[in-house]
């Protein structure tokens, strides 16, 4: 969504941030909302907030096919559309672990995260005080990072 609030660009930024700090010279990188997500079997695209894609076999420079994880920060304009239809096309991509959606206007991150090759999905909650988990890439990051600077919070 073009045109999002400062506190979306400042919690998408923040965790953008981390995530690459922590994946700095591996074989994965994060991406933020201006390449698309391609859904192959779904012949869709889509522009998550950030995404990690751990991939060299990536067909082409413009978008990313395999994700390891993809997080969207809510508004209230998308938020009925993130955790509808984006959370089902997302779960549909093979290589996807984990989906998360951060909330703007309080400590709230929720967590969808694959249990195995059969579809089955588990939602976490993380509030205030919490640490969110990102298996994906053996990270945890405290609520208070993704929250840094924001004043309204």
């Amino acid at each position: 969504m073009a045109g999002g609030s400062r506190s979306h660009n400042k919690i998408a930024l923040n965790i953008g941030f981390a995530l690459h700090s922590q994946v700095k010279g591996t074989s994965c990188d994060v991406y933020m909302r201006d390449v698309k997500l391609k859904i192959a079997n779904k012949r869709s695209y889509y522009y998550p907030d950030l995404m990690l894609g751990c991939s060299k076999n990536e067909p082409e420079d413009y978008f990313i096919s395999q994700p390891c994880l993809i997080i969207e920060v809510l508004s209230k304009l998308t938020a009925n559309t993130d955790r509808r239809e984006k959370l089902v096309a997302y779960q549909s991509i093979a290589s996807l672990r984990e989906y998360y959606l951060v909330a703007q206007n309080t400590y709230r991150v929720e967590r969808y995260h694959r249990l195995d090759e059969k579809g089955l999905w588990h939602l976490t909650v993380y509030e205030k005080g919490d640490v969110v988990e990102f298996s994906c890439i053996d990270y945890q990051l405290e609520l208070a990072e993704i929250y840094a600077g924001i004043l309204s919070v």
